[in-house]
Order: C-alpha cells, then structure tokens, then sequence
C-alpha cells in the first residue's frame, strides 16, 4: 500500500468512526480509531476521537490515560490538556482539573497549542470571545451545569 493508500485508508476508518459515535455505536467507534490509528498513528485527532470514545463508554481513566498519551506523542497538541481537565472534572478530582489546566496554559502560553473546535465537544457551536475562552468552552460544553461550573472555576484558579 502506498503512503496515499494508507492515509486514505486511515482517513476513511476515521470518518466511519466518527460515524458510528455520532450514531452512540461506541464499541463500534472504539475498533474503527483503533484501525486508524494502526494504519496511520501520525494524527492526534484520531487518538483524541478515541480518548473521547472511552468517556463515553464510562472508560474514564482510560481516557486520560490516551490524553496524556496524546501529549508525549504531540506536545503540540495542548488541547489534550483541556480534555485532562474537563475528564479530571467528570472523575470528581477537581485539583487535577486545575493541574492540568495550568498545564494547559503554560503549553498555550508557548506556542504549543493545536485547536479544532470541531473535535471538542458535543455542540459544535460554541465559541468565546478569543481562541483561548473557545477552547475551553468547546472542552466542557458537554458536562452538566454543575460540572460546567466546576470547570471554570478550576480554569479561573489555574489562570490566577
């Protein structure tokens, strides 16, 4: 198979991932990244969708295991620590919210940040006033108000 070949297929076992999450087919998702993944291990969305998969699968420490996965093998990927955060949330360790949001801000402060709002989240549309309020929105749009609440305060006590 060429390089083509193998990014093509690799896109293709993405999408159809990205299918089956949208259709609440988890287990389904989960084997499609997995696929992706062996045949193209380049892509950080593709290690982010199947992070994403695992929490809703319940898979919780699974996720933020693959997060910090995402970034030993993307440090440019900082958005993974929005996810850490927002995880960390849903766990109930709020001081691990806040340790990985200030990690976070030290990766975006760097340089060192990949954002697609199209990957965060659940509602697509949210977006802040600047790139920054978008990620983090964008990260935690899906957890209840409660959590929501939660979220940015840890957010605020990361930034202080």
């Amino acid at each position: 198979m060429t390089s083509y070949e193998s990014v093509a297929k690799a896109e293709l076992l993405y999408y159809q991932g990205n299918v089956n999450a949208r259709m609440g087919r988890f287990q389904d998702a989960l084997y499609l990244y997995d696929q992706a993944i062996a045949v193209d291990g380049n892509k950080p969305m593709y290690y982010n969708n199947r992070a994403g998969t695992l929490k809703r699968l319940g898979r919780l420490q699974d996720a933020i295991k693959q997060y910090e996965e995402i970034i030993q093998k993307f440090p440019d990927y900082g958005k993974a620590f929005l996810s850490i955060g927002s995880t960390s949330i849903e766990t109930g360790d709020y001081q691990g919210a806040i340790s990985s949001y200030r990690r976070f801000l030290s990766a975006y402060e760097k340089g060192q940040f990949t954002f697609n709002p199209i990957v965060g989240g659940v509602n697509h549309s949210v977006y802040g006033d600047d790139l920054l309020e978008t990620a983090l929105l964008t990260s935690i749009n899906y957890l209840s108000e409660e959590q929501q609440r939660l979220a940015l305060q840890a957010f605020q006590e990361a930034h202080n």
